[in-house]
């Protein structure tokens, strides 16, 4: 059964180790993650979770805007809004994000993955058509 899992083929394309799935597939078990819908998303090597995420999400929503004088990036911009914390804990709750601290360390660094997925944090409110401001009237 798991030997059919599109994340365990994406997984072992991906370079990470028999040691590395398992450690990977516990933690989605242990959340109840829907294993066929769970999907990979990227790993980064960081001092630590929070920065990872941080600077993952970051990369992920790198835009650059290139005028004919300049290029303005926004992420300054991005930086001074966005509350990163709060933004990671809604693509938990609503799309089932997580990252995972994988073990051994690489020059003082540690690795992590991240993956999304149907979960028991998730739950129903996972659904592509929720808003974030569900409970905001207009």
């Amino acid at each position: 059964m798991k030997r059919d899992l599109l994340i365990l083929k994406t997984l072992k394309l991906k370079g990470f180790s028999n040691i590395d799935i398992d450690q990977i597939f516990n933690y989605l078990e242990t959340l109840d993650y829907d294993l066929n819908q769970t999907r990979y998303i990227g790993k980064i090597i960081s001092k630590n979770e929070r920065l990872a995420k941080f600077f993952f999400l970051r990369e992920k929503l790198k835009i650059d805007i290139n005028s004919s004088e300049e290029t303005f990036h926004i992420n300054e911009i991005l930086d001074q809004c966005i509350d990163w914390s709060e933004f990671w804990r809604l693509l938990v709750i609503k799309k089932g994000f997580c990252c995972i601290k994988l073990s051994g360390e690489w020059l003082g660094k540690v690795r992590f993955i991240f993956l999304s997925g149907p979960n028991i944090l998730s739950g129903p409110s996972a659904d592509l058509s929720d808003s974030i401001y569900e409970d905001v009237n207009y």
